[in-house]
């Protein structure tokens, strides 16, 4: 199966990551902020090298109560800190399985939103990224964290989200709506190919904003989201005619 520029949220306790891992390009590790141990990124990590996926670090406020959700009230230097100590933690596992490199860098879940239009927290994660050699991030088209992070002579992967709705100002619909989360194969596909023909995104008001995305997201925990993947390439390849 040709693989598309998909990529995942993985390592945060759901139970169909073998049969997700085949449809990835890529994958972000969750390592201790919101979720993870040793155990955990291990395990993950070892799956994802066994079937040739990428593997990134996904960082996260440190706050597992809220699964890293809700904004937090946290120093700059703290959360330097914790970052810092997130990202080196799968590292190291990495290097012992034979790994030398990150893949990537994508922070996770109330951070990721903050990063987009908050400059002060937006540089503070770009400086320990330039921490690790040779690493780029994942972030929205548009955010403030990709503008600081090509200043800082940092690779962006733009990356747009096949399983979720987005408002007119490209920010997510809030997942306490009932119209937050896309779980159709089809929709998925035809989101996929319109970014990569017409560079557009339909938005939850029906409306069209300009987008690029050079990686698609499905969220590991979205339902059923392996199921969803393959009906997603099934249409993408074969049923979707439009």
């Amino acid at each position: 199966m040709k693989r598309l520029k998909i990529n995942s949220d993985v390592g945060e306790g759901v139970v169909n990551e073998a049969a997700l891992m085949p449809y990835l390009k890529s994958c972000s590790v969750a390592c201790g902020g919101h979720y993870g141990n040793e155990e955990t990124m291990t395990k993950t990590a070892t799956l994802a090298i066994s079937k040739g996926v990428s593997i990134g670090a996904h960082p996260s406020y440190p706050d597992k109560i809220n699964f890293g959700r809700n904004e937090m009230v946290i120093s700059l230097n703290d959360l330097k800190e914790s970052l810092h100590d997130q990202i080196s933690s799968l590292l190291l596992i990495l290097n012992k399985l034979g790994v030398d490199k990150l893949d990537h860098i994508k922070a996770h879940g109330a951070l990721y939103h903050k990063c987009f239009n908050d400059v002060e927290v937006a540089k503070s994660f770009v400086e320990i990224v330039k921490l690790f050699e040779n690493v780029k991030i994942l972030a929205p088209y548009k955010s403030v964290v990709s503008k600081i992070a090509k200043e800082n002579d940092i690779k962006v992967d733009y990356e747009v989200f096949l399983d979720r709705n987005y408002n007119d100002d490209y920010t997510l619909v809030s997942r306490d709506k009932k119209n937050s989360m896309i779980e159709n194969g089809l929709e998925m596909s035809r989101r996929y190919k319109m970014i990569l023909n017409e560079s557009k995104v339909k938005t939850i008001s029906n409306n069209f904003i300009d987008m690029v995305g050079d990686t698609f997201c499905i969220h590991g925990d979205t339902n059923n989201s392996h199921i969803l993947l393959n009906n997603f390439y099934d249409n993408y390849f074969f049923n979707d005619k439009t």
